[in-house]
């Protein structure tokens, strides 16, 4: 039986950090758990398990409680699961009420029809590039890309954009990392990324070619919040050839003025 004082003050106190981290713990486990549901299903509790680095216990017991809620599904054979539709419900609340995203739209379906290309907005969640808005290109030849989409921050122009807005303590972790390469033209080189954001930091606005896939190029410009911070990039992409899509100086204005155009709305007119 611990009867010194000092010893059970301590153990208290773990008890205490024990108690408070679980919820934390457990939310996080759960959208782990959805994420990879959302990436490819049906899944079950041992692969789970074993690609997330939990326990099987731990994995049934949260996957049950998923689908208590209706965000998880039972397949018809035991222990798999899919993810579900109302997931689509979080969805559709985040782009009907962000407003980033609702003043968007109207601005990224006339930039795509005048640039003969496919236009997005990003903004970065968790240290990720997600795609919150897109217009697809009226050309028959396009990039494949969607809404919810992710894509690699060294190797794209709106990755780009957004690594170069980040101030050093955020930017520093992205630059610490194996920087996958794509394509003979991906930027793998920590030093040598680190030189391209501080140009498109100077100049305004970046450009990709083929940095992710052969014959597909993208252009890409910051969006501002209040504050004048980078919060979202926008970006017109397309197949270098076989379009009327360009890398040019007429393709860079109509970004570049698009983005404008939504930083002054999100700015609540200011200029």
């Amino acid at each position: 039986m611990i009867t010194n004082p000092e010893i059970m003050e301590k153990a208290g106190r773990r008890i205490k950090k024990k108690a408070g981290a679980s919820p934390y713990l457990s939310i996080q486990k759960a959208f782990r758990i959805l994420e990879l549901l959302a990436s490819e299903s049906p899944r079950g509790v041992t692969e789970i398990a074993g690609t997330l680095g939990l326990e099987k216990s731990s994995v049934s017991r949260l996957l049950k409680g998923l689908a208590e809620l209706g965000y998880a599904r039972p397949d018809d054979r035991r222990g798999q699961y899919h993810g579900s539709a109302r997931v689509l419900l979080l969805a559709q609340h985040y782009l009907e009420g962000d407003p980033l995203a609702r003043e968007a739209q109207p601005i990224l379906r006339e930039l795509a029809g005048t640039a003969r290309a496919s236009a997005h907005l990003a903004v970065l969640v968790a240290g990720d590039l997600v795609i919150v808005a897109k217009e697809p290109s009226p050309e028959r030849i396009q990039v494949q890309t969607r809404v919810g989409g992710r894509t690699p921050l060294h190797a794209s122009a709106m990755g780009k954009t957004l690594l170069a807005g980040l101030p050093e303590k955020d930017l520093a972790p992205h630059l610490a990392v194996t920087l996958d390469r794509f394509t003979d033209k991906t930027i793998t080189d920590p030093r040598k990324l680190r030189k391209a954001l501080q140009e498109i930091r100077e100049r305004g606005y970046a450009f990709e070619s083929e940095e992710e896939h052969p014959g597909v190029g993208c252009i890409g410009a910051p969006v501002r919040d209040p504050d004048g911070r980078w919060a979202a990039a926008m970006s017109i992409a397309g197949p270098l050839h076989g379009t009327p899509f360009k890398l040019d100086a007429a393709h860079l204005g109509l970004v570049t003025k698009a983005a404008a155009e939504l930083t002054r709305r999100v700015r609540g007119g200011r200029r």
